[in-house]
């Protein structure tokens, strides 16, 4: 009796929650441009002052601010890219336009420029400084230096250096680059001037308002690197040599600059003897310290002789482009990344001290890192491998070099999954496919870290739900190191693990496994290597997490779809923070301030930021994003847990019509890609040109279902229909929507499950299929045109095929939806391509158009010329939403079909639109 009451009273629950949703309106397309979109926030270093983007679908886009001293928020038209000061003083932020300032702009053929707005906190005093384009706050403190736009043809700008505190201003002109020290008011900048005369390299200092020229000559200086914690400063000095068709630099650097008189010690490869043969310092990468100091890593790259340029021919030149079997990237790859390998360099260590150089590469096309501890630096090599490179087994050897004596020796071969070394530079980790590794850099000692808890599968590290094929299986998530390197955190599918260097076993820190909640370590240091283009990223140690102190983890609940923090604590007690039947994410600390911020949302709750202490107790709600949601009738997202046809136990999310009545069956729209649940409590923005938005589709009066899809190997359309239909048939069984019409929608991968579901299922009366895969004989041989040839995607990536396809013909035609495109059970059919499709190419979705036609088949193509994979003209996706909001409509609803649905638009029609809306 007390069952069937709390059953009575659950309805009458929902009952009352439809009737109350009954009453208020449903969005129109008028309504769309409004909602809000919350977009990168920043907690100010005192945790005091909170800001945050918010974009709109009408892109009335503005910044806000709010300080925890008051209980007001500053909306700031237009505003983007915020940061505070270091001591939490100021905010500073670009202003761009309206988008109808914008727009009349670039109609007038005029650049759209943005300004500068810098603001006291406490006064609410902005500076805004017009025609600007960037800033940075010195990390010392009590300056920003702001970038004005290059005058037209030139590549230089002037720049502005405010000080915060007496409000007065210093200008730079034909300034290059520009960077603070992170230790004093230090402002360094080059100088380049038509002709050369008064280019040179010259460092401000703040604090007496002096400007000092460093060096000062014809050359370009460029590269500028201050050494971390410390007034040294490096950077190249051009040197062209007529012989050559490159530009070598000579490195210029000053110990410190505390001198008035400091001088710079020079390397220059024409006047140094020890200088390597055939090579030069380059540009490309901007140089980089050693911890001490004492040594400073520089580019290197092979010279380029004139003599050995080609020359110019006296008969007109093909552009005939030569693709090879050999070719390890596809000629379309290496077009993509030119600029990139024009500008790889190899390192090279320059010991001041000893006036030693050492190269420590061999390649510059290989990974090359100096392990933290200035030891040792390793190098990749793939050249073993060319098939694995080619074809989606990507493994390699690696190499490691001694800073000092450039000794090299190799330490592993045919490794799959590599990852960073500890903080120490000691020992580099891999992952076998079953068990962690350690090598010893320096003796080359190798300890397996997990043999004795993987024996008899006690414990399992393997990612079980990446369901690529592979013949070496992947890891969950990359190691993380504490600070002193004791011990390598790693993940189990729920938990957290501290392993033993010397491979006596290890520890589980956590116990996700028994309720299923997942525990990660979280980092807030991001995440690089040595150099690259722009310099170092976060060393290992700055990587590496502090045991001393608590540690966040992340919480999520794998079939709950709960998720919050939890600490990790010195003790190694879990303290747990936060769990909630929510989406709890993007975490954030002060820098200086035992504080915190998270974003709340869930489908029917719009994000917001939460700020709060370290704890996260008593958190309070900073942000106020879509008040009106309140207004609107909205959806509710249910979480289904339902089997696969082959018995694996899946979930899907069902979201409701907004206005839901019980009384009354709905049309279903059915949304596929890959794992789609931990999306749960995601709030879906709605906007006119996102255009598989669930939220307007329920808003339009759809249920929106959106399966799990779990796949095997050589099934990536059997796995589909597997997953999808019984998903579709729990919810028929539950009487909620009308089986007569069901449509389906897919992008990409998904485009290609629209394809095989409207083919092979008899449940769908209608699909929408973008740029997808449609001829698995086809495309298997075809280009991702804007990187690499398909196979590699095709085996072992997305498509999961395993092997070539005249390896398993079988499966080819049981995977295929054109194959049986003559029998298909769908009536209707929708397909969309981009012009310039640089991912899918745009013939696979005109293949299924031409097969589907000759077939008979009610079937309409899209075609949206200059466009790629996805919509990128705002108008284009607009009216690709409303397109599919007419299709649904009229096949799954019974509204009036407009013209383009049922006769097309013929060539001499569609000229006329555009003709006049020129």
């Amino acid at each position: 009796m007390l069952r069937r009451l709390s059953a009575l009273v659950v309805f009458a629950a929902i009952a009352a929650s439809a009737l109350s949703a009954q009453t208020k309106p449903t969005l129109t397309p008028k309504d769309l441009g409004r909602w809000e979109t919350l977009g990168l926030s920043r907690l100010s270093p005192d945790g005091t002052w909170l800001a945050y983007a918010i974009t709109r679908g009408n892109e009335e886009n503005e910044l806000r601010v709010r300080g925890a001293a008051r209980d007001s928020t500053i909306a700031l038209a237009y505003g983007q890219g915020a940061a505070f000061s270091p001591d939490s003083r100021w905010l500073a932020y670009v202003v761009g336009v309206s988008p109808k300032e914008r727009d009349r702009l670039l109609k007038d053929k005029k650049p759209v420029h943005t300004a500068v707005a810098v603001r006291n906190l406490a006064t609410g005093e902005t500076t805004l400084i017009p025609e600007a384009s960037t800033f940075a706050f010195s990390p010392a403190g009590g300056f920003a230096s702001v970038v004005k736009y290059a005058a037209d043809g030139k590549k230089t700008s002037d720049v502005l250096v405010l000080d915060l505190a007496k409000g007065t201003r210093f200008s730079f002109s034909n300034v290059a680059e520009h960077a603070w020290s992170d230790v004093k008011p230090l402002f360094a900048f080059t100088v380049t001037v038509d002709g050369g005369a008064g280019n040179g390299v010259s460092v401000f200092d703040g604090a007496s308002g002096a400007v000092r020229v460093l060096d000062a000559s014809t050359s370009v200086y460029r590269a500028l690197s201050w050494r971390p914690k410390s007034d040294g400063l490096a950077v190249l000095r051009s040197r062209a040599e007529k012989d050559f068709a490159d530009t070598a630099h000579v490195a210029l650097v000053w110990a410190s600059l505390a001198a008035a008189d400091a001088a710079p010690v020079q390397l220059d490869a024409s006047t140094n003897k020890a200088f390597p043969a055939g090579v030069r310092v380059a540009d490309y990468r901007r140089p980089a310290w050693s911890a001490d100091g004492s040594t400073l890593y520089l580019g290197v790259r092979k010279r380029e002789p004139v003599a050995d340029a080609p020359k110019k021919s006296d008969d007109k030149v093909s552009d005939v482009e030569i693709w090879h079997a050999n070719d390890i990237r596809a000629i379309p790859e290496q077009r993509s990344s030119e600029q990139r390998d024009l500008r790889a360099t190899m390192i090279m260590a320059w010991s001041m001290r000893a006036g030693r150089l050492t190269v420590l590469g061999t390649d510059p096309m290989e990974s090359a890192t100096v392990l933290d501890g200035d030891a040792f630096a390793t190098e990749t090599d793939r050249k073993p491998y060319p098939w694995g490179q080619k074809f989606g087994r990507p493994d390699e050897d690696l190499y490691a070099t001694e800073v000092a004596t450039g000794a090299r020796k190799q330490l592993l071969t045919k490794v799959r999954h590599l990852f960073a070394a500890d903080p120490t530079g000691k020992r580099v980790p891999w992952f076998d496919g079953r068990d962690y590794w350690v090598i010893d850099v320096a003796s080359g000692a190798r300890i397996n870290l997990t043999a004795k808890l993987t024996a008899g599968g006690k414990v399992d590290f393997v990612d079980r739900d990446a369901d690529y094929p592979a013949d070496v299986l992947p890891n969950i998530g990359a190691p993380v190191w504490p600070k002193d390197a004791s011990v390598m955190y790693v993940y189990s599918e729920y938990d957290i693990w501290a392993l033993a260097l010397d491979g006596s076993g290890g520890k589980r820190l956590t116990d996700g496994a028994r309720d299923g909640v997942v525990h990660r370590l979280v980092s807030f240091a991001g995440f690089g290597g040595f150099g690259g283009f722009g310099g170092p990223g976060p060393s290992a140690a700055e990587r590496a997490v502090d045991r001393t102190k608590p540690v966040y983890v992340s919480l999520f609940g794998k079939r709950t779809k709960q998720s919050g923090y939890a600490r990790l604590m010195p003790s190694g007690e879990v303290q747990r923070l936060l769990l909630a039947d929510a989406s709890i994410g993007s975490l954030a600390k002060a820098d200086s301030a035992e504080r915190a911020a998270f974003v709340r949302q869930r489908a029917d709750e719009s994000p917001n930021v939460f700020v709060g202490g370290a704890d996260l107790a008593g958190a309070v709600k900073w942000s106020n994003t879509n008040p009106f949601l309140k207004d609107y009738a909205w959806t509710k997202a249910e979480l289904i847990s339902y089997k696969s046809t082959i018995g694996r136990p899946l979930q899907a999310i069902l979201y409701y019509p907004a206005g839901y009545d019980p009384a009354k069956k709905y049309p279903m729209i059915v949304y596929t890609y890959e794992l789609l649940s931990q999306g749960f409590n995601r709030f879906i923005v709605p906007r006119e040109n996102d255009y598989y938005n669930a939220s307007v589709f329920t808003q339009n009066g759809y249920f929106v279902l959106m399966p799990d899809i779990v796949f095997r190997p050589r099934e990536p359309g059997v796995a589909v229909l597997h997953s999808v239909e019984p998903a579709v048939r729990t919810v028929i069984a539950r009487g909620l929507v009308d089986p007569a019409n069901i449509g389906h929608c897919g992008h990409s991968q998904g485009g290609y499950e629209a394809y095989y579901l409207a083919t092979h299922s008899p449940l769908f009366k209608t699909a929408v299929a973008g740029s997808g895969i449609s001829d698995m004989v086809s495309f298997a041989g075809q280009m991702h045109w804007s990187s690499i040839p398909e196979f590699a995607h095709w085996e072992t990536g997305q498509f999961r095929m395993e092997v070539a396809p005249w390896e398993d013909m079988g499966a080819m035609m049981k995977n295929d939806p054109l194959s049986r495109v003559n029998v298909m059970p769908a009536k209707s059919l929708l397909v969309e391509v981009g012009g310039e499709d640089g991912t899918v190419d745009n013939r696979q979705g005109v293949e299924f158009w031409n097969y589907a036609r000759r077939a008979g088949k009610d079937v309409v193509m899209l075609y949206y010329p200059g466009e790629g994979h996805g919509l990128s003209k705002r108008e284009n996706a607009i009216d690709y939403e409303r397109r599919i909001l007419q299709w649904f409509g009229h096949f799954l609803k019974g509204e009036a079909a407009p013209k383009w649905i049922t006769d097309g638009q013929s060539w001499v029609e569609r000229k006329a639109v555009l003709d006049a809306n020129k």
